[in-house]
């Protein structure tokens, strides 16, 4: 999950919590003022009667209205406290119950006890409330409605140099030409994490430079002393008198020593690769390359009893000749090699795609490997060097290729698909 998805799931939850709480809050609080106002009226009111009665030692006349009614009991002794309750009281007009709030009080008038009753209707005072709560309630909505909305907009905008960061690196390949310079956002934090990232880059484009430069250099320096064994070697077989006492240990010799050329060869082509030295400007007929190398084959497919289908349509493109002779090179010498006897090759070519597949003993291979460096499947035999793929890969890389894998009804299928776009 990303983390602005994150952010807004806690951030609606947690608007969603504070407007229940902010409405709660805001009915009890504003509540209990409206009671307090209603409160204060009748406490008004009763200091008007006690003042009347101090003037004149008597009650004041009563004139009840619908909202205020006033009650005198008289009683044998003086009122305990001074009270204040809600209750309900029918409403005639409207047959229904109001609440009503009742203030209770002592009074002394005339050498007589009295209990002052003082009600007040909350009728009003309810209306009002309902006419504030919704004002009250949809500005509390609009305000966090309000801020999630300039927050998604605001955090889209915080976060854009974040995720131009990621496409940037995302998009990062050691043996690319540029490295990607990442820039000042204004922003402390990316500022500091695009400086770390700067630094990493420059070391890791550093030590891949050193990296290849040495396998380059290890792969020359390796060229003299692997002709010396060879020519040595030849020499060897040709002697008979030894050849006869060591034949298996000079064959033996001899054949690591091809196979530790052929790896430097390999070797030696990659960073030719890598450091693009072939350049892409050469028209590659592909029909005519590829009967050449099925012919150059063919008495290995016969040996094998290999059956070999083709659909080849005539294609040319801008490419590297040599680049494409090793690519093909490369997949037919796979397909004969890991193949079985009586086994199958197909090969398909159109302006789109060339696909060589073959039959092979050996089950799916695994995608996230197969174009590594020296990867072989753990069932296959020795003999290679565990570079072929990894030599196509890079062809395909340096021309704009896109190498893909696919397993299907007991067939591997490499397929180089010129447009290189996503599939």
């Amino acid at each position: 999950m990303k983390l602005f998805a994150k952010y807004n799931r806690f951030n609606i939850l947690a608007s969603i919590i504070i407007f229940l709480l902010g409405c709660f809050a805001f009915f009890f609080v504003m509540h209990k003022v409206l009671v307090q106002q209603l409160d204060r009226s009748l406490t008004v009111e009763q200091i008007e009667v006690e003042q009347y009665v101090k003037e004149h030692n008597n009650l004041p006349e009563v004139v009840n209205t619908t909202d205020q009614q006033v009650h005198f009991t008289e009683t044998t002794t003086i009122f305990p406290k001074r009270e204040i309750t809600s209750t309900q009281a029918w409403d005639e007009p409207d047959q229904d119950y109001d609440e009503i709030r009742v203030l209770n009080f002592g009074l002394r008038a005339s050498n007589r006890y009295y209990k002052v009753s003082i009600s007040k209707s909350q009728k009003e005072t309810e209306e009002l409330f309902k006419a504030i709560l919704p004002i009250a309630v949809g500005m509390i909505a609009l305000t966090l409605l309000a801020g999630f909305f300039i927050n998604r907009f605001f955090l889209k905008r915080i976060w854009k140099p974040f995720y131009n960061t990621i496409e940037q690196m995302d998009s990062f390949h050691l043996h690319a030409q540029h490295f990607p310079r990442l820039r000042k956002t204004g922003i402390n934090e990316f500022d500091a994490m695009n400086n770390h990232l700067n630094d990493m880059v420059s070391r890791v484009k550093q030590e891949y430079q050193s990296l290849k430069e040495f396998t380059g250099n290890a792969a020359h320096e390796m060229q003299t002393p692997l002709s010396i064994v060879l020519n040595q070697t030849e020499l060897l077989m040709q002697d008979e008198a030894i050849l006869k006492s060591h034949h298996a240990e000079i064959a033996t010799i001899e054949e690591a020593a091809q196979r530790l050329s052929h790896l430097n060869s390999s070797l030696l082509l990659l960073t030719k690769i890598e450091n693009q030295l072939f350049i892409m400007n050469e028209q590659v007929e592909w029909d005519i390359l590829i009967k050449k190398r099925v012919k150059e084959l063919q008495e290995l497919i016969t040996s094998q009893g290999l059956s070999v289908s083709t659909k080849i349509a005539p294609v040319v493109n801008i490419s590297h000749r040599h680049l494409a002779d090793i690519l093909l090179g490369n997949l037919l010498n796979n397909a004969i090699r890991y193949n079985y006897n009586g086994g199958a090759i197909a090969i398909r070519l159109n302006d789109k795609y060339l696909m060589i597949a073959n039959t092979s003993p050996l089950p799916m291979l695994d995608k996230g490997k197969i174009f590594t460096r020296f990867y072989r499947h753990p069932e296959t035999k020795t003999e290679g060097s565990g570079l072929g793929l990894s030599i196509v890969q890079q062809i395909c890389d340096v021309a704009g290729y896109q190498f893909v894998y696919t397993y299907n009804q007991n067939m591997h299928s490499f397929s180089i698909h010129f447009s290189n776009k996503e599939l």
